[in-house]
C-alpha cells in the first residue's frame, strides 16, 4: 500500500507545471518572424503599428518555449525535450509589414492583418489567413486552407481539405488531391487549379492575354464567364458535359469529348478539364 502511494504521489510531482510566457520586445518593424518545432497546438498571430512583437505562449513544461531576437528575424522555436505535453498555444503580434515563416506538426494557423510574405507548413490542421502581400505559401497535409485579401504570388496546397481562396490577386496556384477548391473575386492573369476528387468554382478576371487552367478528375467545374471576355476556350471531358448559359459554336472531336470554342477575340487561354463531372459556363 505504502509502495502504491509512494509511486502516486512521485508520478504527481513529476507532471510538469502549466506555464505562460508574455514577452514583449522591440523589433524591426520590416523584420521576419520564424516559428519552428509547434508538435501539437495552435499559431494565432495578429498585427499592430507598432514595432515591436508581444509573444505570449502557454505550455506544460520548463522552458520549452524559447524567443530570440537577432535583426531582423525574431525566431519563436517549441523544444518538444522540454514539453511535459506536446501541446503548445502561441498567440503573437507583430508589426503588420514583418514576413511570416511557420512550420509545425498537429497545427492550426489562424492570421489576420499581415502585408508582407506568408509561409505555413502544417501536417494536420487548418490554415487560415486573412493579408498577405508578395509570396504566399500555404500548406496543409491533413487540413483546409483559407485565404482572404492577398495579393502576390500565390500556392496553396491541401492534400485533404477543401481549399478557400477569396478576394485576391496575383499569379495563383491551388493544387489539392481530396477537397473542393472555391476560388471568388479574384483578380488575376495566371491561374492553374487541379484537385483529384473534388469541385472546382471559379468567379474572377478572365483578362485578354491571361492563362486560365481549371482541372479535376471526379467533380463539377463551375465558371463565371464576365460578359465581353475574350478567350479562346478549350473543353475536355471524358464523360460529364457542358453547359454553358450563353451561345457557343463547338469545334473539335466530339465524340473524344474534347473540342473548343472562341468569345470575342480570343486573346485569353482557358482550358478546362474533368474526367468524370459537368462543366458549367454561367453569367456573372
Amino acid at each position: 500500500m505504502i509502495t502504491q502511494l509512494s509511486a502516486a504521489l512521485l508520478a504527481t510531482l513529476a507532471v510538469a507545471p502549466q506555464q505562460q510566457t508574455d514577452t514583449t520586445l522591440a523589433v524591426a518593424a520590416d523584420g521576419r518572424l520564424e516559428i519552428h518545432n509547434v508538435m501539437e497546438g495552435s499559431v494565432t498571430i495578429r498585427t499592430w503599428s507598432q514595432a515591436q512583437a508581444r509573444v505570449v505562449a502557454d505550455y506544460e513544461g520548463d522552458d520549452a518555449v524559447e524567443i530570440r531576437y537577432s535583426a531582423p528575424t525574431l525566431a519563436v522555436r517549441v523544444r518538444p525535450e522540454r514539453l511535459g505535453d506536446d501541446f503548445t498555444d502561441l498567440d503573437i503580434t507583430i508589426p503588420n509589414r514583418m514576413s511570416v515563416e511557420v512550420a509545425g506538426i498537429e497545427m492550426e494557423f489562424d492570421a489576420e492583418g499581415l502585408g508582407s510574405n506568408v509561409a505555413v507548413n502544417t501536417v494536420e490542421g487548418g490554415v487560415k489567413l486573412q493579408g498577405g502581400r508578395g509570396n504566399i505559401t500555404l500548406n496543409s497535409v491533413e487540413g483546409g486552407v483559407s485565404l482572404e485579401g492577398a495579393e502576390g504570388n500565390i500556392a496553396l496546397v491541401s492534400v485533404d481539405g477543401d481549399v478557400f481562396v477569396r478576394q485576391s490577386s496575383g499569379v495563383i496556384s491551388v493544387q489539392n488531391v481530396d477537397g473542393d477548391i472555391t476560388l471568388e473575386g479574384i483578380t488575376s492573369d495566371n491561374v492553374e487549379v487541379n484537385t483529384v476528387d473534388g469541385d472546382l468554382l471559379y468567379r474572377g478576371s478572365i483578362r485578354d492575354d491571361g492563362r486560365y487552367f481549371l482541372s479535376t478528375h471526379d467533380g463539377d467545374i463551375t465558371i463565371t464567364v464576365p460578359d465581353g471576355t475574350n478567350a479562346r476556350v478549350s473543353v475536355s471531358t471524358f464523360s460529364g458535359d457542358l453547359e454553358a448559359d450563353f451561345p457557343v459554336t463547338l469545334s473539335g472531336d466530339m465524340d473524344q469529348r474534347s473540342f473548343s470554342f472562341t468569345l470575342g477575340s480570343g486573346k485569353a487561354l482557358l482550358e478546362i478539364s474533368t474526367f468524370d463531372g459537368i462543366i458549367q459556363l454561367l453569367r456573372p
